[in-house]
């Protein structure tokens, strides 16, 4: 074998021409292949997308919150003198009615307090009694001598007559007769002397009486105060309702004014919904609304409408109270948690859709729109309006039964096609 010769052959250079046709060669490979790549559509499989279909109808815009069934009556217990707790007698979470006791409370000055006034007004009660019987004794004693004075006067009267027909026969003398006569003037003068000193006497003692029965009055009322203080250490409900809070111990000492528990009412409930601060300025009053309190693990709407905003923002949310309309369900009760929406307005005749990924409202997104003939998906641009709940509006790019890719394919977007797979259809 000639080993040189073999080896001169296999280190002989390419010719340029055959070099140019190789790459030529393989850029026409090339071609072909993205041409491949470009015109054959990317597949997917349907049961790895989500497809939603357009609809037409009314669409109802909702703003939705979260709060809390509240007590539409409230009342707070307090004390009005030092105490201390003697008992407990109903704890949170129990029903009431007003004159269920509560707490009891202890004060033994309030017990002596409560007992001097009662003696005070015994002793005034006597008094105006005592006071009663003289005056009766003394209107008496002056009707008396009132009634002696007439019989003097009855008395004078007949002797002055008898002595005016004996004086002409001369059996009395005309000294005696003035004398008769004289006697009759004063007694009457007496007499109306006495009926005014009478009259004078009424009118002293029912002034009398009048103050006597403002100091009863003053002591009754000292009394009454006393009293109440003392039945006030018996801490009584006041309304129908549940027992709300309860901020005291047993034993522990109070001041007065203290807050020592919270009683709402369980049947006049009312709704606190807390919302975002930019969906509250779309709210208005008397706005239509519904609460949800799942009630048995279910959803359990109540009609209701908001018949308050509150002007405060806190955290960047606003609380919205609302009037509940409609029948409570069976597990309503103050503080129960609960989720609920406000109806702001309706779009009539309105395109929407399901909530595609990333989409927000008032934007333009691109979406696939898919022929469920070819089973072929296009990149279309979609022009979105209002955003409620899990749907959106379409404003352009759509009509209604077009079906739309919702999932998130912002990778293939550069994609002209992408085939569903037909068994997933």
């Amino acid at each position: 074998m000639d080993i040189d010769s073999t080896l001169k052959r296999r280190n002989k250079p390419i010719s340029p021409k055959k070099l140019i046709i190789g790459l030529v060669l393989v850029g026409c490979m090339l071609i072909i292949f993205a041409l491949l790549q470009w015109f054959s559509p990317h597949t997917m499989a349907a049961n790895q997308l989500q497809i939603a279909t357009v609809t037409q109808a009314d669409f109802v815009i909702k703003i939705r919150g979260f709060g809390r069934l509240k007590a539409k009556h409230q009342r707070y217990l307090t004390n009005t003198d030092s105490a201390m707790v003697e008992a407990i007698h109903v704890y949170p979470g129990t029903r009431v009615n007003k004159d269920t006791v509560i707490l009891t409370l202890v004060n033994p000055l309030q017990a002596q307090r409560l007992s001097v006034a009662r003696l005070e007004l015994a002793r005034q009660k006597a008094s105006a009694n005592e006071q009663i019987i003289n005056h009766k004794s003394q209107l008496l004693e002056r009707q008396a001598s009132l009634t002696i004075l007439k019989s003097e006067l009855e008395s004078a009267q007949l002797r002055s007559d008898a002595e005016s027909k004996l004086i002409e026969q001369g059996i009395v003398s005309s000294l005696d007769y003035k004398r008769s006569l004289l006697t009759v003037k004063q007694l009457e003068q007496r007499i109306e002397i006495e009926q005014q000193r009478l009259v004078q006497l009424a009118d002293m003692q029912h002034q009398r009486s009048k103050i006597q029965q403002e100091l009863l009055s003053q002591f009754a009322l000292n009394f009454q105060v006393q009293q109440q203080a003392f039945d006030d250490l018996q801490i009584t409900a006041g309304i129908d309702g549940m027992l709300q809070e309860l901020n005291v111990e047993l034993g522990q000492n109070l001041t007065p004014g203290t807050r020592l528990a919270i009683v709402g009412s369980d049947t006049a409930l009312k709704a606190e919904l807390s919302v975002q601060q930019s969906d509250a300025e779309k709210i208005a009053l008397n706005m239509p609304a519904r609460v949800n309190t799942f009630s048995a693990g279910k959803s359990s709407e109540v009609i209701a409408t908001v018949s308050r905003i509150d002007p405060i923002v806190t955290d960047g949310r606003v609380m919205i109270e609302l009037d509940l309309t409609g029948s409570l369900p069976a597990n309503a009760r103050p503080d129960l948690s609960i989720e609920g929406y406000v109806i702001s307005h309706v779009i009539p005749n309105a395109l929407t859709i399901n909530l595609p990924s990333k989409a927000q409202a008032d934007t333009d997104a691109t979406l696939f729109k898919l022929n469920p003939t070819t089973h072929l998906a296009h990149p279309t641009q979609i022009e979105f309006g209002t955003l409620s709940d899990n749907k959106i509006q379409l404003l352009s790019g759509a009509k209604v039964g077009e079906q739309l890719i919702i999932s998130d394919l912002s990778k293939w977007q550069h994609l002209a096609t992408i085939k569903i797979a037909q068994e997933s259809l």
